[in-house]
């Protein structure tokens, strides 16, 4: 096996591009002083979230079910720094799905929902799991960095086509 499996390959570059879209939402939530602007990108927010969770949850189950291609390193260290990433990255971003859905059961925001009234919309700075969602954001920020800059060493330095294994483009190599 050379490659991941399609619908492996699939998730992956789909989880990718909605916590793009989770990031940038919960960005323009967090900075928005329009208070009913707030009320109404939350619920996208909140979707996209519980959406990159299950697709995780899909996602691992396919590599299990599926199979992976050979470790992509001659050099045993390098192939446990990257499964130590992988690991990383599928811990945190289940982690921050769980802490984004906590905060909101546990700050008092559905009943802003509830009511429909932006003025119910708590302050986030005395909810513990927003810390914690905010903390595991900014792992999983340098999670990416890292497993985005090995990826391009890997395919324009080293120059071992790795991210053929990803794409959902089947190679006959």
């Amino acid at each position: 096996m050379k490659q991941y499996s399609k619908r492996t390959a699939l998730m992956h570059w789909l989880i990718f591009v909605l916590v793009i879209v989770a990031f940038y939402l919960g960005h323009e939530v967090a900075e928005s002083k329009d208070a009913a602007g707030k009320l109404a990108m939350y619920p996208a927010h909140f979707l996209i979230g519980d959406l990159i969770l299950l697709l995780t949850l899909v996602r691992i189950w396919f590599r299990k079910k599926d199979g992976a291609p050979a470790d992509a390193n001659t050099n045993p260290m390098l192939n446990k720094v990257a499964s130590l990433t992988h690991l990383g990255l599928n811990l945190v971003i289940l982690a921050t799905a769980i802490s984004g859905f906590i905060t909101v059961v546990t700050s008092g925001l559905l009943e802003a929902f509830k009511a429909n009234d932006p003025s119910l919309i708590p302050d986030f700075h005395n909810v513990p799991a927003k810390e914690f969602h905010e903390l595991f954001i900014g792992i999983m920020v340098l999670l990416v960095l890292f497993h985005v800059a090995a990826a391009l060493y890997h395919q324009f330095v080293v120059k071992d086509n790795l991210l053929r294994r990803i794409m959902i483009k089947r190679f006959e190599d």
